[in-house]
């Protein structure tokens, strides 16, 4: 398998950080500032949980951004951060005339589901009761996320009472099929393996719910579920030499089937979690770059 370039150093960097500060701080270097703010709102437990604002480069000397992305950070439900999703909020922020709004939610296993979601929809509410007063541009929210992030994002869409401008989805979590052609070609060697998303999985849904519950493997619902909740444009932006890139194909033709107009993008040489290794990745920046330009397709 010919890898992209950058990737096989950044996966030698990325297994050397002592912390996940340290790559936070790492992976962050070299972007552009775009005035972040460190904010807090009433997680689903009435406990208070981070989020951090990157005001988009393009709102100086507007009245309002062009939309707010409300963005959920991977991890696999039970780790990731903010930080660690530092380089892509600003990039996507910087480009698109959107401001992105990144949340923090309860993980695993000390939360297993449905914590993390429900946390997820007291940030989405708190957006929607608060942006406006704050400053930001509520007439277009989008929901995006890398991962389990994506995983949380598409499985709110889909019980939302409210219509969202946008879906912006970085290898998604979709499914519990651990047979797929990409889990089987990528099981080892690649970054995240076979072995750690069952592990994840089992962490995240200990009680094994997800036999009968859909959020939790949105691939499972219905077309006719789907068409109902009457989804918007969807991006979804996937790796090649990933265990995951099946489920963003089987959900792209999913959508599809159910009438939702969608852009799949599978970047090629790949691994899980490129996006944030841009200093090494030059496909990771490009990517951004094709989320930024979905966003203000929707404007």
């Amino acid at each position: 398998m010919m890898l992209a370039e950058g990737v096989a150093e950044a996966q030698q960097t990325n297994a050397g950080f002592a912390s996940p500060d340290a790559a936070a701080e790492y992976w962050a270097h070299g972007t552009q500032d775009t005035d972040e703010r460190t904010l807090s709102f009433a997680g689903a437990d009435g406990n208070m949980r981070e989020a951090r604002l990157y005001p988009t480069a393009a709102r100086r000397g507007k009245a309002t951004s062009d939309g707010t992305l409300l963005f959920i950070h991977g991890g696999g439900w039970a780790g990731g951060s903010i930080p660690l999703n530092h380089r892509a909020c600003r990039l996507i922020s910087a480009q698109s005339g959107w401001d992105v709004l990144s949340i923090s939610y309860r993980l695993a296993p000390d939360h297993p589901y449905p914590a993390g979601l429900e946390d997820c929809r007291a940030a989405y509410r708190w957006l929607r009761a608060s942006g406006r007063a704050n400053g930001w541009n509520i007439d277009r929210i989008a929901l995006g996320g890398a991962s389990a992030g994506g995983n949380l994002a598409l499985s709110l869409a889909l019980s939302l009472d409210y219509a969202i401008s946008g879906l912006l989805l970085f290898y998604p979590v979709t499914s519990d099929d651990f047979g797929t052609d990409s889990y089987t070609r990528y099981a080892e060697g690649f970054g995240l393996g076979r072995a750690r998303m069952q592990e994840l999985f089992d962490l995240y849904d200990p009680g094994k719910r997800r036999a009968t519950d859909a959020a939790i493997t949105p691939l499972s619902t219905p077309v006719e579920v789907i068409r109902a909740a009457a989804l918007p444009p969807t991006s979804i932006i996937a790796a090649e030499c990933d265990v995951l890139a099946d489920d963003s194909r089987k959900m792209a033709l999913r959508l599809q089937d159910a009438g939702v107009p969608v852009d799949l993008h599978i970047e090629p040489g790949v691994t899980h979690g490129f996006i944030n290794r841009g200093r090494l990745i030059p496909a990771a920046d490009a990517c951004l770059t094709r989320a930024a330009t979905y966003l203000e397709s929707l404007t």
